[in-house]
């Protein structure tokens, strides 16, 4: 309808920003993740991100569904590559759509 075409590296930035919107204004899952320091909040992003990238590539190279990934190391170092790419995009909507902490 819209023309999007749906690549793994589209999707990873997606989910990124949807995670950060998710554990800062899901009820619960935000009280869940403000305990934490901010040094464990990124690093829980950070390992959410590479699963994702697991999903992507185990997924597409068992078949389960199909991308532009290539099943070998070229093509995990570039779904890593895009990771770190969206590890900047879910702090960066982390720091921009966050509550206000200051009341």
């Amino acid at each position: 309808m819209f023309g999007i075409n749906v690549t793994p590296d589209l999707l990873m930035v997606i989910v990124a920003g949807l995670l950060a919107i998710l554990f800062d204004w899901f009820p619960g899952l935000n009280d869940w993740y403000g305990a934490f320091t901010p040094l464990k909040k990124r690093e829980l992003m950070v390992v959410l991100i590479l699963v994702v990238v697991a999903v992507i590539y185990g997924g597409t190279c068992y078949g389960l569904f199909s991308s532009n990934v290539s099943c070998d190391q070229a093509g995990l170092s570039a779904l890593i590559s895009t990771a770190l790419i969206a590890v900047g995009v879910n702090q960066g909507v982390h720091n921009l759509t966050k509550p206000d902490q200051s009341k």
